[in-house]
């Protein structure tokens, strides 16, 4: 060290040591840029995103009107008038042509005098019996009336006393069980309860204060006496009014299974009746007895639940609801206990109201058992045998005036017959257009005898594209599918949609090649649509909205595997993917990536301006491709 502090009080050793350090410092830098690694090559990636996928078939095509009615005179005859020409716009129901109707007049008045002739002589011959024939028919009609009154309100008293029974035996079955998981929650909650009180205990102490404390005694208080009293009551107050219930219901049961089987068998049911009156009594009384020891009973749980609250309180303040092994576990049985002492509160609410239910169902079976039903089904036979005895009485009358009208009546429907037909021809001399559209062609003149058909109408209220389609397209379209269509003439601002109605079954060759005819009909047409005007139906075959997606440019194809390569920790990674529906620049994916995921494009190719060291943009849909060095 003296040396070397020696030399560097000199000049020259001064001068040795700087030529030292900078040697030194040279070696460190190239040593560092021999070990440093080659700055990894780019890479253009894509990310997963969420999106729309539509695969469709364009169908080039000519509009058409949907079909052509050729119209026709019912009758022959010469052309009177004509009021259309050809081309001319025509609504359903406009007139279109008339045949000369002179003779078809004359027919008409000759067949309606006949039917006049005939009418009045039926007439004549039916005077007599004719108030005999409206008696019958009142009679019949007032009979047919009562029995139906009558045995419509029978049907509704058993319907009202059968829609009680049902109730009342469910109701009922509902009350009971009811009381019974009642009174075997209040087991399960003594349980609880024991064991929160021995938990807690084990923390708090004799002496302690304050909130846990306060937790502590409020399930203490909970437990003792109200728990105590609510089970002692169950037991003595509670099990024996269900007991004398379930008796005095039993007996009301077997009341009624005897009231039906009397009721089938037509028996008198009166002796059923006084019995029934005296076990609603009874029963009135047990109900009575039951809902009082079920309030008695179950007045417990308010207490109860108060103090849960209480407990869950001290275990939440501002102190204790930082603390949690084993508060934790406290406030989460207290919780537990809340909830069933609350589904208990609402099982006793519902029992009390059933039962009240039960008690207005017995009075309304108690009408019918006593005798409403049995008076009401006598009422039916007797207005029957009223009814029947009117309408044999007034057959009677009628059958004591024999004439006969059959001739007449026969008459009658020949000449209307005949007025029929004449009408009809002369109604049909004049021809409506079926529905609206366009006058195709007119082949007969005013003066000449009809031709069949005369005219044929274009419907234009429905227009078809009609094209055609590849054996390679015509697979995947069906009847039903959406399209939207363009009409070029109106341009695509006038965008309609439609429907494919029709599709060929077997191809047609043009030029060698099998086509097969397809339309498309026009939902709502635009009013500047003419009938051979040419445009493009895009059917829809398949679309899927908010999928996962990622451009074509991305699949990579291995062996018949079909995969992407993701971009994870700066490394394009193999991965398996399933992938749905794709059109041609978009891919659904089903599963393997996640959205935000990042696809390894192809790389871009190098274009003549391309400067070296300089990366260039890819993408796809128009957005540039991220470029991530490797």
């Amino acid at each position: 060290m003296t040396v070397l502090r020696g030399i560097l009080t000199t000049w020259p050793g001064r001068l040795f040591a700087i030529a030292l350090v900078a040697v030194l410092t040279g070696g460190a830098v190239v040593a560092s840029r021999v070990g440093a690694q080659p700055p990894k090559a780019e890479v253009r990636t894509q990310a997963v995103t969420r999106g729309s996928v539509i695969q469709s078939v364009a169908v080039a095509g000519s509009v058409a009107a949907s079909s052509q009615t050729k119209m026709t005179f019912k009758s022959t005859g010469k052309i009177a008038a004509i009021y259309v020409s050809v081309g001319q716009q025509v609504t359903a129901g406009q007139p279109l042509a008339k045949l000369d109707t002179t003779d078809l007049e004359a027919a008409l008045a000759q067949a309606q005098a006949n039917l006049l002739t005939a009418q009045n002589n039926y007439n004549r011959t039916a005077s007599t019996s004719t108030d005999a024939q409206k008696a019958l028919n009142q009679a019949r009609q007032q009979a047919a009336q009562d029995l139906a009154t009558a045995q419509a309100a029978l049907d509704k008293l058993t319907a009202n006393y059968a829609a009680a029974n049902s109730s009342f035996r469910s109701f009922t079955d509902n009350a009971t069980s009811g009381i019974a998981s009642f009174q075997y929650s209040l087991n399960t909650i003594q349980s609880q309860i024991d064991a929160l009180i021995a938990e807690m205990g084990r923390i708090v102490g004799g002496g302690d204060t304050g909130d846990l404390r306060n937790a502590y005694n409020a399930i203490v208080a909970a437990n003792s006496p109200a728990m105590q009293n609510a089970r002692a009551n169950s037991m003595i107050l509670l099990s024996p009014a269900l007991a004398d219930y379930q008796s005095s219901r039993s007996a009301l049961l077997s009341l009624l299974d005897e009231f039906d089987a009397a009721t089938a068998a037509g028996n008198d049911t009166t002796g059923i009746a006084s019995r029934f009156q005296l076990a609603q009594t009874n029963y009135s009384i047990a109900t009575s007895r039951l809902t009082s020891a079920l309030d008695t009973t179950s007045a417990v749980l308010g207490t109860v639940q108060t103090s849960v609250t209480t407990a869950q309180s001290s275990l939440n303040t501002q102190s204790t609801r930082s603390l949690h092994d084993p508060f934790d576990q406290w406030r989460a049985d207290l919780a537990t206990l809340y909830t069933l002492v609350g589904g208990q509160q609402q099982n006793v609410s519902t029992v009390k109201l059933k039962l009240s239910q039960g008690t207005s169902y017995v009075s309304s079976m108690n009408d019918a058992v006593g005798g409403s039903i049995a008076t009401a089904t006598q009422n039916v036979t007797t207005t029957a045998q009223r009814g029947q005895q009117s309408i044999d009485s007034a057959l009677s009358s009628v059958n004591s005036k024999p004439y006969d009208l059959t001739n007449s009546q026969a008459s009658i429907d020949n000449a209307a017959s005949a007025v029929d037909t004449a009408q009809t021809n002369l109604t049909s001399a004049v021809v409506t257009a079926p529905s609206a559209g366009v006058v195709a062609s007119i082949a007969s003149q005013v003066g000449e005898t009809a031709a069949n058909p005369f005219m044929v109408l274009a419907n234009t209220t429905s227009m078809v594209l009609h094209g055609t389609l590849g054996e390679t397209d015509v697979a995947k379209v069906k009847l039903g599918l959406v399209a939207n269509i363009t009409v070029d003439a109106i341009g695509t601002g006038a965008r309609m949609t439609g429907r494919v109605t029709s599709l060929d079954p077997v191809a047609t060759i043009q030029q060698g090649v099998p086509v097969y005819g397809i339309d498309v009909t026009i939902d709502l047409p635009n009013a500047a649509v003419k009938a051979g005007m040419t445009g493009t139906a895009t059917v829809i075959i398949v679309s899927k909205q908010g999928v996962l997606t990622v451009p074509n440019l991305a699949i990579r194809t291995t062996a018949g595997r079909r995969y992407l390569q993701v971009l994870k920790d700066g490394e394009a990674v193999d991965t398996d993917v399933t992938f749905g529906i794709a059109n041609d620049t978009t891919a659904e994916v089903i599963s393997g990536v996640a959205e935000g995921d990042l696809v390894v494009l192809p790389a871009a190719r190098a274009t003549a301006t391309a400067r070296p060291g300089v990366g260039g943009q890819g993408g796809f849909g128009g957005g540039p491709g991220v470029i991530v060095g490797r």
